[in-house]
């Protein structure tokens, strides 16, 4: 009898943790964000339900700041960005073969053109490290301003600190499921791709260390809202998807999540 509890009990935790979610802890507390140095003021998002994260336009007041960020990340990166934000060893281990795959879905946003001086943006910042040091750091944002309309901005900063690579892809309308931006990792390769909708735009960018971890942050920007302006308090909102249950756009055969399930 002994013998079959105790193989209930293993076959009961297997299956367990088989169909366990992947999931990234976004649990860093509103004072751990407010420490982290920043030129503008920055926050927590006013809601985080899991991995997505949303904001409301503010009405921003002519004697009040005029922009306002907010973010959302883990505990872990959170107090190691105060202690050195040139060198961040991030807190989820990844495999060093193959390639891997995260998508973030931007569900909620302007779709038609700012008027005035109005900017709002969405998206999230991805790292790249081993055990000891920082590898590639890269940003995602959905960005809606008067100048330029709506696009998706990419950048990569240089290995070598010379620069960044940046582009910019101009989005001429949005789903109404929202706009889904897949950023896949080839470990064997050390290249960094994109997939904006289910258009694959290729491998972007490389890096020259095999990274062991990765990390994330979301950001939301919003800015020069003022009384009148029909998009204050309207939603942003955007979700950092890690399970293959919720990965949805097309890669390469052998692609898996960032806990090893194959897509």
């Amino acid at each position: 009898m002994k013998n079959i509890i105790l193989g209930t009990i293993i076959i009961t935790s297997t299956i367990g943790n088989s169909f366990a979610a992947c999931t990234y802890n976004l649990d860093a507390t509103t004072a751990e964000i407010e420490a982290i140095p920043s030129s503008i003021p920055t926050t927590k998002f006013p809601t985080i339900t899991n991995q997505k994260s949303s904001f409301l336009i503010p009405n921003f007041q002519s004697n009040s700041n005029t922009i306002q960020m907010y973010m959302g990340t883990s505990s872990d990166i959170a107090q190691k960005i105060v202690i050195n934000n040139q060198n961040i060893i991030v807190d989820k281990s990844i495999g060093t073969n193959g390639e891997y795959a995260v998508e973030f879905l931007i569900d909620n946003f302007i779709r038609t053109p700012i008027r005035d001086d109005g900017y709002v943006s969405m998206g999230f910042s991805f790292i790249l490290s081993n055990t000891s040091k920082s590898i590639k750091i890269g940003t995602v944002n959905l960005i809606n301003e008067p100048r330029n309309g709506i696009n998706l901005n990419v950048s990569l900063p240089k290995d070598d600190g010379s620069g960044e690579n940046s582009f910019t892809y101009p989005i001429s309308s949005i789903p109404a499921a929202g706009l889904r931006v897949g950023l896949f990792i080839n470990q064997n390769s050390k290249q960094i791709g994109l997939n904006i909708n289910g258009v694959n735009k290729g491998y972007i960018d490389s890096f020259s260390t095999t990274p062991n971890k990765i990390g994330f942050i979301t950001y939301g920007v919003a800015m020069a809202f003022n009384a009148g302006d029909p998009n204050i308090g309207k939603t942003i909102s955007g979700e950092l998807i890690t399970d293959k249950s919720k990965i949805t756009l097309n890669y390469a055969t052998g692609t898996k999540d960032i806990c090893e399930t194959p897509l």
